[in-house]
């Protein structure tokens, strides 16, 4: 076992927890080190403790400037990352800018004193930095940069750039997925940074069941929703448009379910994720503005009742079950119209267990054994070992045997079409 800082072990008991995640173990490190980080890891593995916990180790609270700034993607991240924060040292001061928040406020604020610690979205912290220049960040030695695929993937960075190019301390990137772009956008500011690939590393207790069949989608719901009990479950809708409908029929059933999206205002949306978090309802109709980011204890079930439109999405839902060890279970309605996105969703190291519904049960189709030829066996053999196992290799193997059994089988259909024609080889 590798060798633990004691303070991390210590820090992490008097939070409530009985050990470091590795994520946590290998975050703390990097900061011991002084060294920038962009950190992989799935969800539901402590992201957020991760940086915490040694970023208040490093802050000076005799210091009345801005020493870290943490920047995240929705308004709801912001306020749950205030609150761990504040529940591990009362000493520390930060502020937390939301555009739930009175803006004339929150500048009156900001001139009179600086909190040492800042939490905001790309947009709030461009307004107080550079248009209304409230807020000095330059003074920061530490950005940390939490959901990095969602803040990138929606084009923050021009609203982050004119910040965080003014800080020039240490940089940890969290991400349950790789971003584009990332590493040259992090050597460009803080030159070199160590990636920590700890995707494969943590192995979380989800089973992915498809559901299969042809019949009507609701029939499918609201049959499963009669076998299951679930603890909390999250029911994922894509389109604004069809989380009212949906959310309608599931009150008409008698289910205790409460739905949560982004067109709800933002202070509505708090009071909803409270009541959640405090179980007074055990569904909740959402669309993915529930799948980034936010902890809630105890999701036992999701539900798919439709494909999220970008296939690494699929990974932020199920993240939220199976959390910290527990175990989960996300349930997704096949529709021929998915079939590609499976796929590209089974090529991310996701495996389906296939049901069908019948009667009052669910009933697990049988996976048929499908025995490879020599030629097939040949092929794969082929295919090189690298000297040493880098990040990513069991995807990356996947796709070259996969690969390699197209071309196999191509072949042989060709050979056998040719025959049939009487075409000579």
């Amino acid at each position: 076992m590798i060798n633990i800082n004691i303070n991390l072990i210590n820090k992490i008991q008097s939070i409530g927890f009985d050990k470091p995640t590795l994520v946590q173990e290998k975050t703390y490190g990097l900061f011991n080190a002084g060294l920038s980080g962009i950190i992989l890891s799935p969800t539901g593995t402590g992201k957020t403790h991760a940086y915490l916990i040694p970023l208040v180790e490093k802050i000076d609270v005799n210091k009345d400037e801005v020493q870290a700034v943490i920047i995240v993607p929705t308004n709801e991240l912001v306020m749950q990352v205030s609150y761990m924060l504040k529940g591990m040292n009362s000493e520390i001061t930060h502020k937390a800018l939301t555009t739930r928040d009175d803006r004339n406020r929150t500048i009156q604020s900001l001139a009179f004193k600086q909190p040492q610690v800042i939490i905001s979205t790309p947009g709030r912290l461009l307004d107080m930095v550079v248009k209304e220049n409230v807020l000095k960040t330059h003074t920061a030695s530490y950005l940390i940069i939490d959901e990095a695929d969602m803040l990138f993937d929606y084009d923050f960075v021009s609203q982050m750039d004119p910040v965080t190019s003014k800080i020039k301390g240490l940089a940890y990137v969290f991400s349950a997925t790789m971003p584009k772009n990332i590493v040259s956008w992090i050597n460009k500011y803080f030159g070199k940074a160590e990636l920590l690939d700890l995707s494969n590393s943590v192995e979380l207790k989800i089973e992915h069941a498809l559901i299969m069949g042809s019949s009507d989608k609701d029939v499918k719901l609201f049959k499963l929703l009669k076998m299951i009990n679930p603890y909390l479950c999250f029911i994922f809708v894509s389109k604004n448009e069809d989380i009212d409908p949906l959310f309608d029929k599931i009150l008409l059933e008698g289910y205790n379910a409460v739905k949560l999206t982004s067109k709800i205002p933002i202070r509505q949306r708090k009071n909803i994720i409270d009541s959640i978090k405090q179980l007074r309802y055990q569904y909740v109709v959402c669309s993915d503005i529930a799948s980034r980011g936010l902890d809630f204890e105890g999701i036992s079930h999701i539900i798919n009742y439709d494909l999220p439109y970008k296939t690494e999405f699929y990974i932020h839902r199920s993240g939220r079950t199976g959390r910290m060890g527990r175990e989960g279970i996300v349930y997704t309605f096949y529709e021929d119209k998915y079939s590609r996105k499976l796929s590209s969703i089974q090529n991310l190291g996701i495996e389906f267990e296939k049901y069908t519904i019948k009667g009052n049960e669910l009933v697990k189709q049988e996976t048929k054994i499908k025995t490879l030829t020599e030629q097939e066996v040949s092929a794969i053999r082929k295919i090189k070992k690298p000297a040493r196992v880098k990040p990513n290799y069991k995807k990356k193997n996947k796709r070259e045997v996969k690969k390699a059994l197209t071309d196999v089988r191509t072949k042989k259909m060709l050979a056998e079409m040719r025959k049939n024609k009487g075409v000579k080889k």
